[in-house]
Parts: C-alpha cells; structure tokens; sequence
C-alpha cells in the first residue's frame, strides 16, 4: 500500500502545481488504453463556471492516472486551469467534450467512468449519476439507466464492488447513493452529453473527500481497489452478447 500511496501522490503533483491550476498548454490530454472501459477527470484542476474559479476536485486527477497504469483503461483528464468548465458548459464552447466525443467515433469504448469529488460533510461514501430528467420522481430515478443506455449490469457491478469493499471499513459512511443530490441529469455533464450523443455508456461518480485523502489510507486503498474491480469487470464482461440484447 505505502508504494500505491507514493505513485498516486506524485501523479497528484502534475496538477496540484501552481495551486492546481496545473502546468500543461492543453487544457486537457487523453491517454489511449488497452481495455474498452475509460475514465474521465473533468474537474481534475480549478475551473470556471458562471464567472466564478471553482476549487478542483482534489486526487481524482492522481487517482485516474493510477488507474490507467494498472487497469489499462483510457483516461481523458484536464490539465491546466481556462475558463471554462468541462461538466458544464454548452456543446458548441465545451473543447473537453468535443473532443472526448471525437475519440469515442474511433475508439470501441463500452463503458465511461467520469471521476468527481464531493465534500467530507456528504453522508454517502460514492453517489452515481445516471443522467435521469430532472422532472422524474424520485422513485424513477432510482431505476434510472438513462446513461447507461438500459444495460444494467454496469450499475449492478459498480454497486457491488463498492458495498463489498467498503463493507469492512470502520467509517459510518459506507452508503452508496443513486440520483439524489448529484444526478448528472441538470447542466451539460460529460455523462449526459457524452452518452447522449454517443453510444458509450456513462456514469457519474462523486467520489466523498473522506475517501480521497491519502491521511485516511484505509478509505483510500479501499476506494482504489474497488475502482480497479470495477474497471477489470466491465472489461471482462461480454460485450457482443450485451449489446445484441438491447
């Protein structure tokens, strides 16, 4: 584990430098993969929304490079600070989207994770975003697969990997929550935008501060491992036979 906890702190530090406004001309950088599963890091240094500089979603841009190098999955993750906001802004200004959505036309991807941080006060421990419509009921988007485009499984895999591992923590926040405070269904998210112009399935996952702080090693390893099971999985699953069911 302390090796785990050193790589990751040092992918940190390609976009904790210049107070996480990052170092790259880019604003973003796309990683090619070996597996048909991708993560995405939107909020992997400070952003702007609604004339605002908005903090950075801290380690998810160290976490998603870790995952990359020991799933081998495909990553997209921004790099340096511009005003702009790739979870929010429209289609024709949205760079991150634009060309995420462009690798997606040349790349069998089956499956993207969009990696986000959410505040130690939240009392779940992971919310998923399905992208349902903000005018469902709350019973509806609790059985929403909007942006999973109707494939189950991918949401069964991804529960049962957290609610497993976490199991064992001590915490009180081992929840796993659905829909409820961050849907992904509001402003132009990457899991909206991108599952609903493409045909990869996305979902959005808020990731509680108390699980992305190396201090807490136990959370951390923990959350680490089970988005390494989860990504293996959805790899693992039979694609061709899936896709014939829809």
């Amino acid at each position: 584990m302390p090796n785990l906890l050193k790589q990751i702190e040092l992918y940190e530090k390609n976009f904790s430098v210049n107070n996480y406004d990052g170092t790259l001309s880019d604003s973003y950088k796309i990683i090619y993969g070996k597996i048909p599963i991708m993560l995405s890091a939107p909020h992997a240094v400070n952003h702007f929304r609604n004339g605002q500089k908005k903090w950075a979603d801290l380690w998810t841009g160290g976490i998603a490079l870790y995952l990359q190098q020991t799933t081998g999955c495909h990553l997209i993750y921004n790099t340096c600070f511009v005003e702009k906001d790739p979870n929010f802004d429209a289609p024709n200004t949205n760079d991150y989207q634009s060309a995420l959505k462009e690798y997606l036309k040349n790349t069998t991807i089956y499956v993207l994770l969009d990696l986000h941080g959410s505040a130690a006060s939240r009392e779940y421990a992971v919310e998923i975003g399905t992208a349902p419509s903000p005018d469902k009921s709350e019973q509806e988007k609790q059985e929403d697969l909007t942006s999973l485009h109707g494939i189950k499984i991918i949401e069964d895999i991804v529960m049962s990997a957290f609610y497993q591992n976490f199991a064992k923590l001590e915490t009180p926040k081992k929840s796993v929550w659905k829909n409820k405070v961050f849907s992904a269904g509001g402003q132009n998210t990457v899991t909206k935008g991108i599952s609903e112009t493409t045909d990869t399935a996305c979902l959005q996952l808020e990731i509680n501060a108390e699980y992305r702080n190396p201090n807490n090693q136990e959370q951390f390893t923990t959350l680490i491992t089970a988005l390494q099971q989860i990504i293996q999985n959805l790899s693992a699953l039979d694609w061709s036979e899936l896709l014939k069911e829809k």
